[in-house]
This record gives structure tokens, sequence and C-alpha cells, in this order.
């Protein structure tokens, strides 16, 4: 079953593609998100983990409400990436939790990033934030190695019985085997679990294969860049957006 967010359909068919935005300053994340949404970005991902104000939550919550206003009609995910899942935050899960039920209060964000093994009951977190009427995408990254195709599925199940709307995993190849592994998983995950969308990348540019094939294994998001990357491997928004575009040509509906 379908997500269908703000007429967007996200699903095991032609992948939305989520643009990052890792600016510092409030200015700048909301010119950027300006900019982006003009050029009529379908989604977009505020790695809040970048900005500068992050431990002070009335100024997070009053760039949300900016950020509201200019994303109407455009998907936001909002995320705080941990140091330990390569991101910028150094908070303590506790911390992370309050600010992450903080921001939703808002009622700015269409999804939450969770990383599901940061928290000891990542399932709280999820139904609070559900509660508030934000979906949720449970999230592990790996980015040293790429695990065994066990270890991975497991990863996704521990993560869909946490009842998120979305689970997401990204991993480290080494060899092309790798990225077989991880694309056998997402097809094997998707066939198992039909209604639950899943995303799934390998990372850098070994993986790149990962990000444009993901209607053929199932992966439902797949995330380009417009400036700076916010994980190694990512593509220019443009050119993905034609390589999906053909890839849906002749293989979709």
């Amino acid at each position: 079953m379908p997500v269908i967010v703000k007429g967007k359909y996200i699903d095991n068919k032609k992948p939305l593609v989520c643009v990052p935005i890792v600016e510092t300053t409030k200015e700048a994340i909301l010119s950027r998100t300006r900019d982006l949404v003009d050029s009529e970005v379908e989604m977009l991902e505020w790695r809040a983990d970048y900005y500068e104000d992050l431990s002070d939550v009335e100024k997070v919550k009053s760039l949300l409400e900016g950020m509201r206003s200019l994303t109407k009609d455009t998907v936001l995910l909002v995320t705080i990436r941990s140091k330990s899942q390569g991101g910028l935050c150094e908070f303590t899960p506790q911390e992370m939790s309050n600010l992450l039920v903080s921001m939703s209060g808002v009622h700015s964000a269409d999804f939450f990033d969770v990383e599901f093994f940061t928290f000891e009951k990542p399932e709280r977190l999820i139904k609070k934030l559900q509660e508030r009427g934000a979906l949720v995408i449970t999230s592990h990254h790996d980015f040293q190695v790429t695990p065994e195709k066990e270890v991975m599925m497991t990863l996704l199940e521990q993560m869909k019985d946490g009842d998120a709307d979305i689970v997401k995993l990204a991993v480290m190849p080494h060899e092309v085997s790798d990225v077989l592994n991880l694309l056998e998983v997402t097809d094997g995950f998707h066939k198992e679990n039909p209604n639950i969308p899943v995303v799934t990348m390998s990372m850098d540019r070994l993986g790149m294969i990962s990000r444009i094939a993901g209607e053929i294994f199932g992966s439902c998001i797949t995330f380009g860049s417009v400036g700076a990357l916010s994980a190694p491997g990512q593509m220019p928004r443009e050119e993905l957006e034609r390589v999906l575009s053909f890839i849906h040509k002749y293989y979709g509906e």
C-alpha cells in the first residue's frame, strides 16, 4: 500500500527524488528551501544536524514555521542525523527524542527520520510523532561495511516491527557483491512486505546503481543533490530524475 503525501505516491514504482538541505543558518536554509521548491523538487530533506542553532528549541521551531509556509506542495522530511550514524549531532538519545517531539508540534514536517537503533525504545518515539500527525521513516546507516544479507534483512524486519510508515537502510559497499546483496535484500523484503514502503541504498560510487534502480527492486525514495552532498554517492538531482524517467518509461506501467 503506498504512502500518499501532498498528492505524491511513495510506493514501489518510480522513486521519489529527495534533495537534502545542508545549510547552516536560518537565512540560508530558507533561501535554499525557496529555490528548491521553485525548481519543483518533489521532496526535501532538511538535515537539521547541520543547523548552527539546533540546541535552541525556539529557533528550531521558528525555522520550521518558515519552512512550512514554503513547502505547502512539497514533501518535507526532517532529519537529525547523529554523529554515530554519519551526521553532525552529538545530542544524547533523550535530547534528540525531546527535540523531535518538540519539532513535530509545529506541524511543518510531513516525515521525521528516527534512527531506530539509537533509541532504547524507538517505538515510543515513533508513536508520539505519529500521534502529532507526522509520518515516520525509521533508518539505519552503516558507513563502514555492507552487513551479511541475513543481517540486513533482520535490520529491516526489526524496523518494520516498530510500526513506522517507511523503513530505510543505507550501507557502504567494498565490492560489487555488496551492492548485489543489498539489492537482493531490498527485493526480498519488498516481496515479503508489499504494504511497507522501503528505502535502501548502497553508498559511494560503487553503489550508484542502487540509487537509480529502485523501481526494479522496490526502493521508493532516492536522494539526489543540488550542490552539497549529504552522503557519499549522491547523483545530481536533474540527471537522477532523467535516468529514473527513462527506467520508468521502459520498465514501469
